[in-house]
């Protein structure tokens, strides 16, 4: 089977992915869209082939996603991506789908976050969080252009 990241992509993403501290693992549910899956799961193989802190492994468990989603599970045609953390735990990242075109660099980002313990938000991002009195759910969409 042909790579889906070319040698240039590749090392870019080596590069990106020095330095990460802890292993995080992209836990992929196939779903019924077996074309799709497998695409996922070579493409989660070959991130996990640039570096020895991130791992790959299917399950046939279906994801918890948010009590208020919009389909139910039976009408998810996947894959489903959950990245989780270095003990194993889900980190309410999720990424239904391919992570593809944008979405991409934010997959990495992602991963490096996790790995990391890190968040890419201002000091003042920050402060204005902290004064929060209250649980604020927060999701992040994206579509393709």
């Amino acid at each position: 089977m042909a790579r889906l990241i070319s040698d240039d992509v590749r090392s870019q993403i080596v590069e990106f992915f020095k330095g990460l501290k802890d292993p995080v693992t992209i836990e992929i549910y196939r779903g019924p869209q077996a074309e799709l899956a497998d695409v996922m799961v070579q493409l989660a193989q070959e991130l996990a082939e640039t570096t020895d802190r991130l791992s790959v492994r299917e399950t046939d468990q279906v994801p918890e996603l948010e009590p208020f989603h919009a389909k139910p599970l039976t009408e998810i045609t996947g894959p489903v991506s959950v990245l989780l953390d270095h003990r194993q735990q889900p980190t309410g990242v999720r990424y239904l789908g391919l992570p593809s075109g944008h979405e991409f660099g934010a997959f990495l980002e992602d991963i490096r976050d996790i790995s990391n313990h890190t968040v890419g938000l201002s000091q003042g991002a920050k402060d204005k969080l902290a004064t929060l009195t209250r649980p604020v759910h927060i999701q992040v969409f994206t579509t393709p252009t």
